[in-house]
């Protein structure tokens, strides 16, 4: 791989990612320990001028240990040389490597099934909670913030519209087709119960590789329909689709994008619905089948998606980065 310049003579720099053109990300290795990592740099000036409270955020889930969270690992300042150009001094964030591709990425090439669906979806919850544990809601649940690790676990990430607290918030924050409708409408929301509404678009997306509706207001066909509690006709708008979905997932689905926000199920609840019964009384031998199913899946895709991540540009096994 090749070397495009250092940070600090600390890091090597080694590729840069492309699939976010908002953002400067760099594969970097460290140069004592070899690890693999990732660092972000930030606009031009002293990383104070970074929201305070983003840094503040980050530093709180370095010491949230769970693994379905993508963890920084330092921030500041750093003399940045890259690509035979003269040094400057760069604010940068430096998070733990994860596989570039995001779970929009992997939606491209089709939806999941809902036993698949169950697993990656617990996980998410599991890390969401975590992170709503520590007193933090994250604000852009999408599929493009789920990233991966080299073993296909996702991790959330982009904690930029994230805050601390999560009471009777104003900003109008997010990705418009995952935004609840009370953050739409300039109403005071809680920023738990919104997280709780873009994970139902998002658990959406993975089970139909379609959205439940562009925007949630009145004005949205489909989304009025669930405004009215006219569920029946919502379902029948997906009948040309084949979707075979279960009654229990639609249930779920619907609470989970209720709009009124009190009537949104916690991740406890979430985590013990009808829907994810299946997951959780699998035996060890069963889950570790339904892992590898997931694995070979994912694997398959960023195959069909980037066969030049593999050798003689067939589909065997990729020796993936890691730091193990």
């Amino acid at each position: 791989m090749q070397n495009l310049g250092n940070l600090d003579n600390q890091y090597t720099i080694l590729l840069k990612y492309n699939y976010d053109p908002g953002r400067k990300q760099y594969l970097a290795r460290h140069n004592q320990n070899h690890n693999y990592v990732v660092i972000e740099f930030l606009r031009n000036g002293d990383i104070n001028n970074f929201p305070a409270n983003v840094i503040n955020i980050l530093n709180i889930l370095r010491n949230v240990d769970n693994p379905y969270i993508l963890h920084s690992i330092q921030n500041g300042n750093g003399l940045l040389t890259l690509n035979n150009k003269p040094p400057v001094n760069k604010p940068y964030i430096i998070y733990e490597y994860a596989v570039i591709f995001d779970l929009y990425f992997y939606l491209t090439k089709g939806r999941f099934t809902e036993r698949q669906a169950k697993l990656l979806f617990k996980k998410i919850l599991i890390g969401l909670q975590a992170i709503h544990n520590a007193g933090i809601c994250h604000r852009n649940m999408k599929p493009n913030n789920i990233l991966f690790d080299a073993n296909f676990n996702p991790k959330i990430s982009y904690f930029y519209f994230s805050c601390l607290n999560a009471n009777n918030l104003q900003e109008r924050v997010g990705t418009y087709k995952y935004m609840a409708p009370e953050i739409l409408s300039n109403k005071p929301y809680d920023g738990i119960l919104s997280d709780i509404f873009s994970l139902g678009q998002l658990l959406f997306s993975m089970v139909t590789q379609m959205q439940g509706f562009q925007v949630a207001t009145p004005k949205d066909k489909f989304y009025s329909f669930i405004m009215n509690r006219s569920f029946g006709i919502y379902w029948k708008l997906f009948d040309s689709y084949n979707l075979n979905l279960s009654q229990s997932f639609k249930d779920l689905y619907m609470r989970m994008v209720a709009f009124e926000p009190k009537k949104r199920p916690t991740i406890e609840e979430i985590l013990n619905s009808e829907w994810m019964q299946e997951i959780n009384n699998l035996n060890e031998a069963q889950l570790n089948a339904l892992e590898n199913e997931i694995r070979q899946e994912l694997h398959f895709r960023t195959w069909q998606l980037m066969p030049e991540f593999f050798p003689n540009n067939d589909n065997q096994q990729h020796d993936y980065i890691s730091n193990k």
